[in-house]
């Protein structure tokens, strides 16, 4: 009985010593593959290259490298892989700090300018801001001169108007809201010349400034990157925030148009007060605070 006993237990051991053998040899392969895989080139049916994810990672660090931004749709298309995979690289790369995710792509933020990149913008709340905008186009009227500032949500209102028929002024230091409104017919547009600020596509400096304190405006429609409570809308960018103060400086009614996601966030350039907003437009209902605020300073709430 012992002896088989033992028979038994020498074969139970070999059995576990074997399927362990098998499991590491599985686990060492397992590892192998991963470790190389990221630099192998598979053909999909269509006989496009598939990068995988190293190669992928190194695509997209060269284009950020050569562009300073890069959007989700359009390295899904150039890669050949889904917008899914295209997120969790851009999360790898940020985790590696050598970029920024934001909403629809990435950007390399510089050392002193933080702000995202107007390409960038653009895909951001789209449908948010042309929602702002068609409440931003119920103020707009025959006769009017308006100033636009460079942002996107401007860019918006700039669209708009360029369907209707109205017969005004626009005053702007945004290339992208000329390009916009230049074949308009009955559009008197008047752009702001200056620095040319590549991030933005936009002019400022202190020529611009100095242009836009010669004329007078009817209504200003500016934006901000956040606008904090008992403070004001605040920028990224100085030079930005300058001439956004120079709009509002300049003009008889003015409208901070700014999404949910600006509410209680700051940046370090204060653009001004709000006693120089008379009313503000956004998407969404603001906090009870927000509200009482807006109420005890006289300010329009448009949402």
């Amino acid at each position: 009985m012992s002896i088989l006993f033992k028979e038994v237990q020498n074969n139970l051991v070999w059995f576990i010593w074997n399927l362990f053998a098998k499991s590491l040899k599985l686990c060492f392969v397992l590892f192998t593959f991963n470790l190389f895989c990221d630099k192998v080139q598979v053909v999909n049916r269509k006989g496009k290259i598939l990068l995988m994810k190293y190669d992928r990672l190194q695509e997209i660090l060269k284009q950020l490298n050569n562009t300073g931004s890069v959007k989700v749709t359009d390295l899904s298309k150039r890669l050949n892989v889904t917008e899914e995979t295209i997120r969790k690289d851009l999360a790898t790369l940020e985790k590696e700090k050598k970029l920024k995710r934001v909403r629809g792509g990435a950007y390399q933020p510089k050392t002193l300018d933080k702000e995202v990149p107007v390409l960038l913008r653009e895909t951001m709340f789209k449908e948010e801001k042309q929602i702002m905008a068609n409440k931003c186009l119920k103020f707009i009227e025959d006769g009017d001169s308006i100033a636009l500032d460079s942002s996107t949500t401007s860019l918006s209102i700039a669209a708009l108007l360029n369907r209707t028929t109205l017969k005004i002024t626009v005053i702007s230091n945004s290339l992208d809201i000329a390009n916009v409104l230049k074949d308009h017919k009955s559009i008197k547009l008047i752009i702001i010349g200056g620095n040319f600020r590549n991030v933005t596509h936009s002019f400022i400096g202190v020529n611009a400034q100095a242009v836009i304190s010669r004329y007078l405006i009817d209504k200003a429609f500016i934006s901000s990157s956040g606008i904090s409570l008992h403070i004001g809308p605040t920028d990224y960018s100085e030079e930005e925030s300058l001439i956004r103060k120079q709009f509002l400086q300049q003009s008889e009614q003015n409208f901070l148009v700014v999404d949910h996601t600006k509410f209680d966030f700051r940046t370090i350039h204060l653009i001004d007060d709000f006693s120089h907003i008379s009313t503000i437009i956004t998407d969404q209902k603001p906090s009870k605070e927000w509200i009482e605020f807006f109420q005890s300073n006289n300010m329009q709430l448009i949402y």
